[in-house]
């Protein structure tokens, strides 16, 4: 026992001696020592050339031939313990990593072995849009090789450096390893030093090919200039014209035989399946056998369904991918007008949209065409192998396969239909580019008038497009314009003229804002062509919401329309609404403004004038009659205060003549005898009114202090209780 547990450590540690000892592991960082700079040989520097690789394939080879040694004399011992079976894995598993080892650097070494360089290969067929198309093709490819490899390498550094990490982790953990431990430390030590060393010949090999990917992405130089050539050939009207009529007949024949057969087979399916239903419906013993081979020809059929639907989307979707190469080939031979242009972008942007469309909805068919196909895999496993629904299945697979197969090659055809059409779009957009000034201005007209002529709708068999309705609307402001200046040059005339009143001018103005603005909006609908019987309809919908939508709007609306008419209130006449006295400022279609006295403006619906009571102090002429009250007092000569009273109105050059002014002798009052002065005025304004009774309070007030005449204020007696003795008591004004 002694003895196998010395073996044990003998091979454990010549095992670690092995592993440790290669130069790529004993530095923390292989690649980055590798990669250094320094006073070593250039081989050294870089551990890709053929020499480094040779050396590290003869160290590893000599590390497998020691390990086999080791492991021939190990074997010798029976075992008898579980630490002996621990280090038959370990061996095993170390065996094979070296294995692994010797393989990569086999084949670093074929990626580093130089071979003699190779020009790029490309067509050398006549110049047209197809060959300009391969060559594109094959850069694109050359440059997509070229930045996978970069990204595979980023992730294989990442994952290097996660490797050296676990593997310095290992090596410190031994470091610090107990006795019982350290057999365990020593394997996981070896496993993760030899981990980042299969890693480390990873990053090497990657390197070797992005080296390989770079040498071909400097061979697409010669791509380019024979992009450049066969562009300059196509430009000057030489090569092929419509070279890939013959490709899209080709793949025109294949398509559509694929679908005749498709199509013969789905007959004889259908034929079938009419046979088995039958048969189920007979009802025969064997039942359950007959429905699942009816279950299983339905899915033949369904399937065969799906190869003719796919065989006629794509035969379908030819006839744009034949205009898409037509007018590539027509835009490179520079054949074509500045008016194709927009109609060529349209297409290309409208193609672009449709593959985008096809492209999503095939990535879920095929989602579903691979479980479904698992599925009936799985079920065709279970089934006995002479069964006839077994067979059945296996044609339905057979033809879900097909439908996979083809519908992978539909799918390689739609990217490459999407690069061609993209190529299309970018050489339209580097031809606009070039456009002069007066291309553009053209181009804009022809968008212009092409947007101008759009049609909307059609009325009456009669088109309804976007310049109608622009039309339309630029004659219905002007209208509305000219209705406004027309309404106040009319009301100006009438002013002038027919020397109307305020109120009057107001109405004809409104009435004629009106009549001119439906006869405005009538020519500027018979301008653009819009049948007015249109508005028979309109009419009944306006009807109906007037009656129930805009009860309040309309009310005041036919309000403002009678008072205009019938005038009861007119413009400038002095109103009292709600207490308040004001003048009418202007009555609007919906409402009437008022200007109080003490200059508040006043909103009045035009429905309130009609419903309610308004008292108008100047309906028929200006004249207001008013008065001025004065208390003289007991004892005064009466007649002499009315005599002095009416002089002062005869003399008051306010106070109209006619109808004639009156004094009043009213009441003997309680501290005076109380006259009333009542006369006329001229006045459109309450202060006007006001303005005059003040004049005559004036004049009053110094007439009556001319003949001594006492204006009364409010008197009072005192009345004395003298039943008992007045008590009086002097006080005095110290006395608290």
């Amino acid at each position: 026992m002694k003895s196998l547990q010395y073996l044990s450590t003998l091979v454990i540690v010549a095992l670690m001696a092995l592993t440790l000892r290669s130069p790529a592991l004993s530095a923390q960082n292989p690649l980055a020592d590798a990669l250094s700079t320094g006073n070593e040989s250039a081989e050294a520097v870089d551990p890709t050339t053929v020499n480094s690789i040779e050396r590290r394939i003869a160290e590893v080879t000599e590390e497998e031939r020691q390990l086999a040694q080791v492991i021939a004399d190990s074997s010798t011992a029976p075992p008898l313990s579980t630490a002996s079976k621990h280090l038959e894995r370990s061996q095993e598993k170390l065996q094979q990593m070296l294995r692994l080892l010797q393989a990569q650097l086999s084949l670093a070494k074929s990626l580093a072995t130089p071979v003699p360089p190779a020009t790029a290969e490309t067509p050398a067929d006549e110049p047209s849009v197809l060959l300009l198309n391969v060559l594109y093709e094959q850069l694109s490819a050359a440059e997509s090789a070229l930045r996978e490899k970069r990204n595979h390498l980023k992730s294989a550094k990442e994952q290097l450096e996660s490797l050296e990490s676990r593997s310095r982790e290992a090596r410190a953990e031994l470091a610090t390893a107990s006795k019982e431990n350290r057999a365990r430390s020593e394997r996981a030590a070896r496993s993760a030093v030899l981990s980042a060393r299969v890693q480390a010949e990873q990053v090497y090999m990657i390197t070797l090919e992005l080296r390989a990917a770079k040498a071909a992405a400097e061979q697409g130089n010669n791509l380019e200039a024979r992009i450049a050539e066969v562009r300059e050939s196509l430009a000057d009207g030489e090569g092929q014209a419509n070279a890939a009529t013959s490709v899209l007949l080709e793949r025109e024949r294949a398509l559509q035989q694929a679908k005749t057969r498709a199509e013969r087979e789905l007959a004889t399916a259908e034929l079938r399946l009419a046979a088995e239903k039958r048969r189920f419906s007979a009802n025969p013993p064997n039942a359950n056998e007959v429905l699942a081979v009816v279950e299983a020809l339905t899915a033949y059929h369904d399937a065969l369904g799906k190869q003719v639907s796919l065989a006629t989307s794509e035969l379908d979707r030819l006839s744009s991918v034949r205009d898409i190469w037509a007018n590539w080939d027509a835009l490179l031979r520079a054949t074509h007008t500045p008016d194709d242009l927009p109609a060529w972008q349209e297409l290309a942007d409208s193609e672009l949209a449709d593959l985008k469309v096809i492209e999503d909805s095939r990535e879920g068919q095929s989602a579903d065409l691979q479980i479904r196909l698992e599925g009936l895999h799985a079920r065709i496993s279970q089934l006995p192998a002479q069964s006839q629904v077994r067979a059945v299945s296996q044609e339905a697979e057979k033809a879900l396969n097909t439908l996979q197969s083809e519908l992978l090659a539909a799918d390689r055809q739609l990217a490459a239909d999407q690069r061609v059409t993209q190529r299309f779009a970018d050489e339209i957009t580097r031809v606009t580019g070039n456009l002069s000034f007066f291309d553009y201005l053209s181009r804009g007209m022809k968008q212009a008038e092409a947007l101008w002529n759009f049609e909307i709708t059609t009325i009456n068999e009669s088109p309804f497009t976007v310049g109608s309705l622009t039309m339309g609307i630029l004659l219905f402001a002007a209208g509305l314009w000219a209705s406004r200046v027309g309404a106040a040059a009319i009301g100006r005339l009438a002013a002038r003229r027919l020397k109307l009143d305020a109120g009057a001018v107001q109405a004809m103005q409104t009435f004629s804002f009106y009549a001119l603005l439906i006869g405005f909006s009538l020519l500027a609908l018979r301008a653009v062509h819009f049948p007015l019987t249109a508005f028979a309809f309109l009419g009944g919908a306006l009807a109906i919401g007037v009656g129930f939508g805009s009860q309040n709007v309309m009310n005041n609306f036919i309000s403002g329309l009678i008072l205009m008419l019938e005038r009861p209130v007119r413009a400038q006449d002095v109103v009292e609404v709600d207490g308040s006295h004001g003048v009418i400022q202007r009555i609007g279609p919906r409402s009437t403004h008022i200007r109080s006295t003490d200059g508040r403006h006043i909103v009045v619906p035009n429905s309130f004038f009609l419903e309610s009571n308004v008292v108008n102090w100047t309906l028929s002429d200006d004249l207001m009659r008013t008065k001025v009250s004065v208390g003289v007092s007991y004892g005064s000569p009466t007649r002499l205060v009315k005599q002095l009273m009416e002089e002062i109105l005869r003399d008051e050059p306010l106070v109209l003549n006619e109808p004639p002014p009156n004094v009043i002798f009213d009441a003997f009052g309680d501290n005076s005898l109380n006259f009333d002065a009542y006369f006329w005025v001229e006045a459109r304004a309450p202060m006007r009114v006001r303005e005059a009774q003040s004049r005559v309070r004036f004049a009053i007030d110094e007439k009556f202090r001319e003949h001594d005449l006492v204006i009364a204020f409010p008197q009072r007696d005192v009345h004395l209780d003298t039943l008992t003795p007045l008590q009086v008591r002097l006080v005095d004004a110290g006395d608290d």
